[in-house]
């Protein structure tokens, strides 16, 4: 990486959710004369455009067909720089044969042209994706088999920075939120228990319902959907809004997306709150099971001292014990 790109790369860092950098960075590799430069030129700026697009923009199917061109035939080279800064050495057998089978890291999701999104395990992710924290504007994180993971997490203060970090248990049972809670109070955090509609994987039903009423004179009766019944006016609009747009049926085609679809469904019940007040991470159980009443256990975890008036949500719980 020459100094002028490299220069480029870290104005995109300090400023992750800007479009500027990007832009600049794009034009330093349209000058490129390697055609996976170009194309990577190509994308970011492609990718910045779908991010601004509207919903009802005929150029979506074109710009969606290029983009998933691009990334089917650039992916991997695109990434392999990042995941060469932590490939195990020859003197770690099993580690380097297991990144030859299945890859170095978690899955990585592209937005705005750079790697934004990581969904990985726990236990390797300090050891691995984490890495790609201080050389990609990564947003998002979603971590599995975090149970007993909550303190060497909370004491990388890089995580602070992300959008959202969504932590995944091991199990749905009260035993495993349990231990979770412990680990996270022996780091310093306090935990608010929430319980909220689940919107995904079954929200489909629902949806196909709001666009059918959307536009029209007809009133919205997503019947037996705890998500529309259990939502107050703001939180309808939200749900319209998601059954509406191109780009929230498009993130689930992509697993390592799963952490902006998670924050989706939370900013449908709780708005901007979580970033209001600075939760520091969102848990869950793995099978993240409904109860009778069709709700979702959420542990949202926070450093002492902020997110006081999250209690003041319909849907909070208090404080898990």
């Amino acid at each position: 990486m020459s100094p002028d790109e490299a220069s480029r790369l870290r104005a995109v860092l300090a400023a992750p959710d800007a479009d500027q950098p990007r832009i600049a960075y794009a034009d330093r590799l349209a000058q490129s004369l390697r055609t996976s430069d170009r194309a990577r030129a190509e994308f970011i700026r492609l990718q910045i455009e779908l991010a601004h697009l509207p919903d009802g923009d005929p150029r979506w199917p074109t710009l969606i067909g290029r983009e998933r061109e691009l990334l089917g035939r650039y992916r991997a080279g695109w990434e392999r720089p990042l995941r060469d800064r932590f490939k195990p050495p020859l003197a770690s057998p099993g580690r380097w044969l297991r990144t030859q089978l299945f890859g170095n890291g978690g899955r990585w999701g592209f937005r705005r042209g750079f790697v934004e999104h990581i969904l990985a395990a726990a236990p390797t992710f300090l050891a691995e994706d984490a890495a790609v924290l201080g050389c990609a504007p990564i947003r998002r994180v979603v971590l599995a088999h975090a149970s007993e993971w909550i303190r060497p997490l909370a004491a990388d203060r890089r995580l602070d920075r992300l959008a959202s970090l969504h932590l995944v248990g091991d199990m749905e049972l009260d035993e495993d939120l349990r231990i979770l809670t412990s680990e996270a109070r022996a780091a310093g955090m306090r935990v608010l228990e929430f319980r909220l509609p689940r919107l995904w994987p079954d929200v489909d039903e629902l949806f196909e319902t709001l666009r059918t009423s959307s536009g029209s004179d007809r009133t919205p009766d997503p019947e037996g959907h705890t998500a529309w019944s259990a939502a107050d006016e703001r939180a309808r609009r939200r749900l319209l809004e998601l059954a509406t747009s191109a780009r929230a049926a498009l993130l689930t085609e992509d697993p390592a997306h799963e952490g902006e679809l998670l924050a989706l469904n939370e900013w449908v019940y709780l708005g901007d709150a979580l970033t209001a007040f600075e939760a520091w991470a969102v848990a869950k159980g793995h099978q993240d099971l409904e109860d009778e009443d069709g709700f979702c256990r959420r542990l949202v975890l926070l450093r002492e001292g902020r997110g006081d008036a999250l209690r003041d949500s319909r849907y909070c719980h208090g404080e898990y014990r």
